[in-house]
């Protein structure tokens, strides 16, 4: 803003002349409140789900527009905006916030679609982190030097007792305890709260988030199929700028579903490949890696399911989730099927001895150090896992206020028996000094991977 000082002799009499504004107006003045507004399509149709966010302020966390294309953004900075709409399908769309009326300014977007040039064999990530040469690589400073990644991890799920909330208090003391673990992987089994993935990306944890699909849906359906994807590509869309994605991983154990034309079919890999490149859309060329969720390595490399490799182009890698005694001829089986890297997203053993309904922690940690030790072994064509399971979770086999003894007989443990409320290498007890939280003591695992992963 000029401003001219005037001054007329012989009167108390002064004035600011202010060149191009009002006098009463200052930048601060000009920013809004509230945005608001509506995203159409050059149809008029309302878009929903369209990632609203604050080119000038980065620190605001972004948006989804509603069923009926409307946003409505506040607690920003005090600042002049430029506001950023993305939705795969369209064209980014980026303008001047307008100057508000009482404290709100509104906008009534306009989209125009997009048409993709999607190349046959996926390229090179030239993301923060991508698959090269069957490694997982990352440049998180971006500094343009890449360095091997090894996943070092847990699977998350840390349920409080009695289905009480997963607040800010459980997702910080989950913080503390990765880092003391010396992991640098959590993977996630439904998307991914937002204040747990910003924190983890600040302390150096990365999230394998993935994207759950039901175990009964007909994914012969064309409209369930669109479905799908479209709801994939907005958790890409929403995530994809935060610093802890590491990757995104699609289902869990699809290939066990019984129910017709889901997982064990065709349709299930088909649909991981076309996910997988409308991810590829929403992200382009700095693209997160993408890997398909498979118990074991059942259908792996078959061309009849459509789980080889020439018909999955746009699958980085492939996420197993392997209960094995010894990994030795797992990774020999693997070799033969899929010329792509593997992560094992769960492997190891529970704390519980269900012939005495005792904990056998030495027997945990002895277990899956050896699993661990099986796993590094093969980095010739596996980047690390993340073990089964971060905390003991009460829920899964009975009342979830107790700590229940309940699961299913298998070969893969000493026992026979996975008990499915042990499996921690945390042990969780009630909340015994009234603090809201229940109660975490390490294993002997967690001591070991601690260890292990220094």
């Amino acid at each position: 803003m000029k401003s001219i000082r005037t001054y007329f002799p012989g009167a108390l009499l002064f004035f600011s002349i202010c060149a191009g504004c009002n006098p009463a107006e200052d930048d601060t003045v000009k920013s809004p409140t509230i945005i608001s507004g509506q995203v159409k399509d050059e149809n008029g149709a309302a878009v929903a789900n369209a990632k609203i966010s604050l080119l000038t302020d980065p620190a605001f966390e972004s948006k989804l527009t509603d069923a009926g294309g409307f946003f409505y953004l506040t607690g920003f900075s005090a600042v002049k905006h430029r506001i950023r709409i993305e939705k795969i399908g369209f064209e980014n769309y980026d303008a001047d916030v307008p100057d508000p009326i009482n404290g709100t300014s509104t906008m009534n977007p306009v989209m125009k679609r997009k048409t993709y040039n999607v190349p046959a064999m996926k390229p090179l990530s030239t993301g923060v982190v991508r698959i090269n040469n069957k490694k997982l690589e990352a440049d998180f400073d971006r500094n343009g030097t890449y360095e091997e990644f090894v996943v070092k991890g847990v699977a998350f799920s840390p349920a409080p007792i009695g289905g009480k909330p997963w607040t800010k208090e459980v997702y910080d003391r989950s913080i503390l305890w990765l880092k003391n673990l010396n992991a640098n992987t959590a993977r996630t089994y439904s998307g991914v709260d937002k204040y747990f993935l910003q924190q983890a990306g600040k302390n150096d944890i990365r999230v394998i988030v993935s994207f759950w699909v039901n175990l009964d849906l007909d994914l012969s359906v064309s409209e369930v199929r669109q479905t799908i994807i479209d709801d994939f590509a907005t958790m890409v869309l929403d995530l994809k700028e935060y610093p802890g994605v590491l990757m995104w991983n699609i289902g869990n154990e699809q290939n066990y579903s019984s129910a017709p034309n889901n997982g064990n079919s065709p349709y299930w890999y088909s649909l991981a490949q076309e996910m997988a490149v409308a991810a590829y859309k929403v992200e382009g060329e700095m693209f997160h890696p993408v890997c398909v969720s498979n118990g074991n390595l059942y259908n792996i490399g078959s061309t009849a399911m459509n789980a080889n490799d020439a018909s999955l182009t746009y699958i980085d890698l492939w996420a197993s989730n392997a209960y094995e005694q010894n990994f030795t001829s797992f990774f020999s089986s693997y070799r033969t099927k899929s010329a792509k890297p593997i992560v094992i997203t769960e492997f190891g053993i529970d704390a519980l001895n269900d012939i005495s309904k005792t904990e056998h922690e030495p027997v945990q940690a002895y277990f899956d150090s050896t699993n661990w030790a099986q796993i590094r072994s093969a980095s010739d064509v596996c980047i690390g896992a993340t073990v089964f399971e971060f905390t003991d979770e009460w829920w899964k086999a009975g009342d979830a206020n107790s700590h229940d003894f309940g699961g299913y007989p298998t070969n893969a443990h000493p026992d026979g028996y996975s008990n499915e409320e042990w499996w921690g290498i945390i042990a969780v007890t009630p909340d015994a000094d009234n603090d809201g939280l229940d109660e975490w003591r390490a294993r002997k695992a967690y001591e070991m991977f601690q260890r292990n992963w220094k």
